[in-house]
C-alpha cells in the first residue's frame, strides 16, 4: 500500500506553549488545520505530550492527551512509538481504527499531525513508513 497526498487524512499544526517549563511533558497548541476538519479526528486544540515512564507493556515513547473543557482527558489517548525517522513518531486511536503520524520539528516546538481516519493498515506497528514518504518529506508549515 503506498499513500498519497489524495489519501482522506486531515494535517493539524500544533506549537509548544510550555517548552522547556516541564521536564517530561510539552503541551501544545493548534495553529492551523491545512487540510480536513479537526472535527474529523479524535484530537483537539490543546494537546498533552508527556514521556512514557515504563508503566505499560507496550513502551511508546510519548503518551497523548486531548484536553476536553478544563481537564486532560483520561485515559491517554494514544501512546507514540519512534519510528526508523528522526522526529517522527506514529500511534493509533480507537483500537487501530485511526492512524496517526506525528512530526515534529527539530526543537520540538512545532509538531505537524497527519490524522487518517478509518485507514485500514494491517501490521503498522510492525512496517516501516515507506507508504507515508509524501508525509514524511514535507516540510512543517
Amino acid at each position: 500500500m503506498i499513500l498519497n497526498t489524495a489519501t482522506k487524512h486531515t494535517t493539524l499544526h500544533y506549537k509548544a506553549s510550555n517548552l522547556g517549563r516541564f521536564k517530561s511533558t510539552i503541551h501544545y497548541e493548534l495553529t492551523n488545520v491545512s487540510t480536513g476538519d479537526i472535527n474529523d479526528t479524535d484530537l483537539t486544540e490543546k494537546l498533552n505530550l508527556s514521556d512514557d515512564r515504563d508503566c505499560a507493556k507496550s513502551s511508546p515513547t510519548y503518551w497523548l492527551q486531548v484536553r476536553q473543557e478544563s481537564k486532560w482527558r483520561k485515559p491517554r489517548l494514544t501512546g507514540l512509538f519512534a519510528t526508523e525517522y528522526r522526529d517522527i513518531f506514529k500511534g493509533d486511536t480507537r483500537t487501530s481504527k485511526n492512524k496517526v503520524i506525528f512530526k515534529f520539528s527539530k526543537n520540538k516546538e512545532e509538531l505537524t499531525i497527519y490524522f487518517f481516519q478509518n485507514l485500514h493498515f494491517p501490521r503498522f506497528y510492525q512496517t516501516d513508513l515507506r507508504c507515508f514518504k509524501v508525509y514524511l518529506e514535507s516540510k512543517n508549515q
